[in-house]
């Protein structure tokens, strides 16, 4: 027994570690009722899990488990889209986490571009300094994020 890998300090300083992953963009041709309906059933057509997404504006954001079945099924029903590589971050679920993180990431005179939430405590986020942000969420301890 013993050791770090039962650690829970040590899972915890794994919540704030980021990953990258694809993020499409598809502008819908107008905003009007069922164009938002029509990405999100291609998409579910191609049999790939959605596991966040925000329309804002006439444009659909959204991380799926397959990007490129995806990208495929959006362009196959008439969208154009794009691709930006993009950080998710595991939150912890509680009050004040993802306030902590974002205080963090301000006080790094980071911006945020946009971020939204996905499944499983996890969210989204796009900055304008994409190579810093790894950086500023790893030193981030556990006890830092704590609300204050």
């Amino acid at each position: 027994m013993g050791g770090t890998d039962h650690d829970p300090a040590e899972r915890r300083r794994d919540v704030n570690s980021p990953t990258t992953t694809i993020e499409l963009t598809a502008e819908l041709k107008s905003d009007r009722p069922g164009e938002l309906a029509k990405a999100v059933t291609a998409i579910a057509n191609m049999d790939v899990n959605i596991e966040g997404y925000c329309e804002i504006d006439g444009r659909f954001h959204v991380v799926t488990s397959d990007p490129a079945d995806a990208r495929k099924a959006l362009e196959m029903v008439g969208f154009t889209v794009t691709s930006t590589e993009i950080m998710v971050i595991e939150t912890e679920d509680r009050p004040g986490a993802l306030a902590n993180i974002l205080r963090r990431i301000s006080a790094e005179e980071l911006n945020v571009l946009h971020s939204y939430t996905l499944t499983k405590t996890r969210v989204a986020i796009t900055v304008d300094q994409p190579e810093r942000l790894r950086d500023v969420l790893h030193d981030l301890s556990p006890a830092a994020t704590r609300l204050r």
